[in-house]
């Protein structure tokens, strides 16, 4: 039996948290063993095998129970070339198993693996965005791309979009994660014909067969926030799901970028904000090849160098 299985397996049984699925790892590492080991033991025998105590013993017994229903569900993501990662695997962001408090303990991706451990910026803004924010998402994007820099996004229509657009047209790669399970992924159609699976990758922290809900766009904007080398904000409100991006990004020391207008857009309220209060570093444009671009300089050199000088 696969062992991956059984990880997920373990991680949907009720009381079983990333404390105690770390717990149980690193028992077994330091045993030279693997769940497929000792999963047909009752708890006393798991228990006695491996140190761990009598409560984690008898969750792992549980596997059993669930083993069944993630059989079938693995075989279909397996099928449609999707990846569970578990927590304890290189491919898994270090920064949020660093950052986040309560990590997903399994993220299923979709696409081209390696992309995770390129630099990576975030480009966020609010999907009510300006033409301008457009305009700003999608050459800040490419910019990144150029440089070498992965994109970091959601999908919603907007400045997101042409973000994903912005960094696959300058030969770039980008990152898309997602606030629903795999299953309920649907490719927006202006980026339909930009998906290229070498310059793409889809993630999603949530069971496949889970669907979008508001708080999951939350959770997906902290995953985000804590993942990346740097956040750019194009447009937010003072309490959108971008501003609150923003905030976390903060919380976790994570470089964060908001685009200056000379006169704001009802859009943008809250970057102004962000600037003045959260202490953002001001995203401003410059003219390049006669056309008004952001200018990333700044914000590049934090990535690659950890030097905004």
């Amino acid at each position: 039996m696969n062992d991956t299985k059984l990880w997920i397996a373990l991680s949907r049984i009720e009381g079983v948290g990333i404390a105690s699925l770390k717990a149980i790892h690193e028992a077994l590492s330091n045993l030279h063993l693997s769940l497929y080991d000792i999963v047909e033991l009752d708890p006393k025998a798991i228990a006695h095998e491996t140190g761990l105590s009598i409560e984690l013993s008898q969750l792992i017994a549980k596997i059993a129970v669930t083993i069944e229903k993630i059989e079938n569900e693995y075989e279909d993501l397996i099928d449609r070339n999707i990846d569970p990662v578990l927590f304890f695997d290189s491919r898994y962001p270090e920064k949020i198993l660093k950052n986040v408090d309560y990590p997903p303990p399994v993220l299923y991706y979709m696409g081209n693996t390696d992309i995770i451990k390129s630099r990576k910026v975030a480009i966020l803004s609010d999907h009510n965005a300006s033409e301008r924010g457009y305009h700003i998402a999608f050459h800040a994007a490419a910019i990144a791309a150029q440089h070498s820099v992965t994109v970091v996004s959601g999908l919603a229509k907007g400045p997101q979009t042409m973000a994903h657009r912005g960094a696959v047209e300058a030969g770039g790669n980008t990152i898309a994660v997602l606030p629903m399970g795999m299953n309920a992924l649907t490719i927006p159609d202006v980026l339909k014909n930009t998906v290229n699976m070498s310059q793409w990758l889809f993630i999603s922290p949530f069971n496949p067969q889970e669907d979008y809900a508001l708080h999951n766009s939350y959770k997906r904007n902290s995953l985000i926030a804590a993942m990346v080398d740097a956040l750019i904000i194009i447009e937010t409100g003072n309490s959108a799901g971008s501003f609150e991006a923003a905030k976390t990004a903060c919380k976790y020391n994570t470089p964060l970028f908001v685009v200056e207008y000379a006169q704001y857009p009802q859009s943008a309220s809250g970057n102004p904000v962000l600037i003045k209060e959260y202490r953002a570093t001001p995203l401003r444009g410059r003219i390049q090849n006669d056309v008004l671009v952001p200018n990333m300089d700044a914000c590049i050199a934090k990535i690659k160098w950890g030097d905004s000088n």
